[in-house]
């Protein structure tokens, strides 16, 4: 097989749901329209998008909502335990990991394309969509409500023509009915962040943008307006890692998503990474993975 072929994205993308119909067995659970695709039961679709274990990015925001089963995934490089009767929103550019599912494990989702709803592009939702996103645990109440979105947006897409003024009207409802209900349990059940936290929130979405480039500690200091020494001490007591083992841990990762997922060679992600050159980059992909960038991309 070509590595032009080997390497073709295995992610959850809206091109890969429209375009990449090899990979679904029952198309009939997916419906793909002019800027957003759905999927009504992943399970069902009988689907090879994606792998356990393989990191990928995606460029667009998914709304997704979890209808069977439990998993552990990573979004943006922190771990989730996620289960049924839950809503995930995740940001545009965000990487995301499967770690593991459980055999039952089913859910829905929609995938709008970054220019197709213009609440996400005048800022409305910027706290919906920053850069952490949201993961909530709804009530039974709260999860009959949701069904009835998911359910009209499903059917509305699939009408002919399309009604694309609708669909948006739509998911827009559903995500300001999202905010809503977040916002009710943060009154209800008050959990504000401590700086601690905080901080670690935004050294987390730093490094989710910029690791790949920037390994200076002193960089991310900057950004968040500390002393190098204070983000080290914060990181290690917020998270019990330190800066660089999450620099690290958001370098691999991104080495894993392009050598899985693109048609680079090693020395052009070495590059592309920032690495002085390939020896370098090989020697630290084995020290942190154990195995060699062209025998992962090979296995």
């Amino acid at each position: 097989m070509k590595a032009t072929e080997k390497n073709k994205p295995l992610s959850l993308g809206f091109k890969e749901l429209r375009d990449r119909q090899e990979l679904i067995t029952n198309a009939e659970y997916r419906c793909i329209q002019q800027g957003i695709g759905m999927i009504i039961s992943f399970i069902q679709m009988q689907s090879s998008l994606f792998r356990m274990g393989q990191p990928y990015r995606t460029s667009e925001s998914r709304i997704i909502r979890i209808i069977k089963g439990r998993g552990h995934l990573s979004i943006n490089l922190v771990e989730h335990e996620v289960a049924e009767h839950m809503i995930i929103i995740t940001p545009p550019n965000s990487l995301i990991e499967f770690i593991s599912l459980s055999p039952d494990y089913d859910f829905q989702i929609i995938v709008p394309e970054n220019d197709f709803l213009p609440v996400i592009q005048n800022g409305s939702m910027t706290d919906l969509y920053g850069q952490y996103g949201i993961l909530l645990s709804l009530t039974d109440e709260e999860w009959n409500y949701t069904d009835t979105f998911f359910s009209f947006i499903w059917n509305t897409m699939r009408l002919s023509p399309f009604r694309k003024e609708v669909v948006q009207n739509l998911v827009t409802a559903l995500l300001y009915e999202i905010k809503y209900i977040r916002d009710q349990k943060q009154v209800t059940r008050p959990s504000y962040p401590s700086r601690q936290e905080e901080v670690f929130r935004r050294f987390i979405g730093l490094v989710n943008e910029h690791g790949k480039r920037e390994r200076n500690i002193s960089f991310y200091a900057d950004k968040l307006c500390l002393t190098p020494h204070y983000l080290s001490t914060v990181i290690r007591e917020a998270s019990g890692q330190t800066i660089m083992q999450w620099i690290n841990q958001a370098v691999i990762l991104e080495a894993k998503a392009l050598l899985k997922h693109s048609d680079l060679l090693v020395f052009q992600i070495s590059d592309e990474l920032n690495f002085p050159n390939p020896s370098f980059f090989s020697k630290f992909f084995k020290r942190m993975t154990g195995v060699t960038p062209a025998e992962y991309q090979k296995g």
